[in-house]
């Protein structure tokens, strides 16, 4: 009767050991991957058009990996920059197939030779077999155009840097824009603090712009106001340039 006894209590150690195994089997994965290191891009990292970009990481999962995606988009300020003759905003997503629980990946990406200059976004995610993404790294990389490489010379002639003008008065933006072949756009923009309080641009195709653009400041609130004047080329090469005035 002992002899019984032990046996059915041995059976039973058994199958809750099964039970509890075969629950943790069962058990959903629920643990994102990580993107543990990324060698390539480095952030603000200067490169050219018609060479390649370099995504080298390692990503690491728990149970199983499955996706590496990589996306690669303009980070300008969403105006349509550019004419598609000269160059347009390089747009790619790349999807690499991946597999096992740690992967070195280094994958060249070719940047298009058409691809207008500034500043973008290299943003990684990781996906695992059960779908769980991981946290999105990025970096911030800068693209020149291999054939030119000169970015427009602005010179702001008024107003001056501390000078004033009368709440509901004219503001008069002038001076003048130049570039090695030839301009696109040119932008004048009046911020309060970090608000943008007033925005104006112009296309153009010249190699030298005289600016000269008035502005009402009818409603304006007393303070300090900073006038930016932004100048595109024909490939995208930009500069900028600002002075600081007072509204009384």
């Amino acid at each position: 009767m002992k002899f019984q006894i032990k046996s059915l209590l041995t059976l039973f150690s058994i199958a809750i050991i099964s039970f509890s195994t075969s629950c943790k089997k069962d058990e959903p994965d629920t643990q994102a991957p990580v993107i543990v290191a990324v060698e390539e891009p480095l952030n603000d990292d200067t490169l050219y058009t018609g060479n390649e970009l370099h995504v080298d990481l390692k990503v690491t999962d728990n149970e199983g990996l499955s996706q590496v995606k990589i996306d690669i988009h303009s980070a300008e300020d969403g105006h349509s920059h550019g004419k598609i003759a000269d160059g347009a905003y390089w747009e790619e997503i790349r999807i690499v197939n991946v597999t096992g629980t740690s992967y070195d990946m280094h994958e060249h990406i070719d940047i298009p030779a058409t691809a207008a200059a500034g500043k973008y976004h290299v943003i990684i995610t990781a996906v695992d077999k059960a779908g769980n993404q991981s946290a999105v790294t990025e970096r911030d990389i800068y693209i020149l155009n291999s054939g030119d490489l000169v970015a427009p010379l602005i010179t702001i002639t008024g107003p001056t840097a501390g000078s004033s003008v009368t709440a509901g008065g004219m503001l008069t933006v002038a001076g003048s824009i130049a570039d090695n072949d030839e301009l696109y756009e040119v932008k004048v923009m009046v911020y309060r603090g970090s608000t943008l309080v007033y925005e104006w641009e112009t296309e153009t195709t010249v190699a030298t712009y005289a600016l000269e653009h008035s502005i009402n400041t009818t409603g304006w609130a007393t303070g300090n106001y900073k006038v930016e004047v932004k100048a595109y080329d024909h490939v995208m090469n930009h500069s900028d340039t600002d002075v600081e005035i007072t509204v009384n």
